[in-house]
């Protein structure tokens, strides 16, 4: 019993100073300290993370003029909540200042649809709608049993929410590869020469990249990561010029 108080104890002082810093973050976001905002901010992220922080945060790093840095933040917000409008605003505005956009071609209508609905959903989000789905079989199979609605109606019904739900479970595990099975991050530093090796040779500078660019990590080796764009190009970089997601 006294191990419960004390953890409650705990628990409660743990909330008051996240609470705290999240206010102070505010405050100073809002007396246009920003620096001493993202420092806030960053200091509470080892503890919580949610929407609300990443969108400050990118916030504040949007106003010092660190694309890189509010790109990650955005990004990372939208992990948590991919339907939020003000992060997803904020990160399209902050992309028109990234130099090295890489526009997507319009592929086929249905692909383009499965992939912006799977964008737009968690794999909480996946599971939780699945789930409702399967309990509306069993609800559908005990009004039949009762005579609530009819044998033609039950089956249809059945037949529909079981294909809805298998169908949602699917969309769930390959959301769930999605996010397991690759890693990305953001390129935080101003201008980055990308090498053919992990080394840094004149020789081996196969392009340059610019702070906010978004690219997958294929591998890692000591202080290097390989990476490729959406473009298909790929090269090594410091690990330090990104920001992992």
């Amino acid at each position: 019993m006294r191990f419960l108080i004390i953890t409650l104890l705990m628990s409660k002082v743990f909330a008051v100073n996240v609470d705290s810093l999240f206010v102070q973050g505010n405050r100073y976001f809002e007396d246009e300290k920003f620096a001493r905002s993202a420092r806030t901010y960053e200091r509470l992220l080892s503890s919580v993370e949610a929407a609300d922080l990443y969108y400050n945060l990118g916030n504040a790093y949007y106003r010092l003029g660190e694309v890189g840095y509010a790109v990650w933040a955005y990004e990372k917000g939208l992990q948590f909540n991919p339907r939020n409008n003000d992060i997803k605003h904020n990160l399209d505005l902050t992309n028109t200042r990234v130099k090295d956009r890489i526009e997507i071609p319009d592929g086929f209508v249905l692909v383009d649809g499965y992939r912006a609905f799977k964008n737009a959903m968690t794999v909480n989000d996946l599971l939780l709608w699945g789930s409702s789905f399967l309990l509306l079989v069993g609800l559908v199979y005990v009004l039949g049993q009762f005579r609530f609605i009819g044998r033609i109606m039950t089956s249809r019904l059945q037949t529909t929410f079981v294909v809805l739900t298998i169908l949602t479970h699917v969309i769930c595990l390959d959301k769930y590869w999605e996010v397991t099975g690759s890693k990305e991050g953001v390129i935080v530093s101003q201008t980055v020469n990308v090498y053919s090796v992990p080394a840094v040779r004149d020789e081996m500078i196969v392009f340059k990249i610019h702070e906010g660019l978004k690219a997958e990590i294929t591998q890692t080796q000591d202080t290097w990561v390989e990476i490729i764009l959406l473009d298909g190009k790929k090269g090594w970089i410091p690990i330090n010029s990104l920001r992992i997601m």
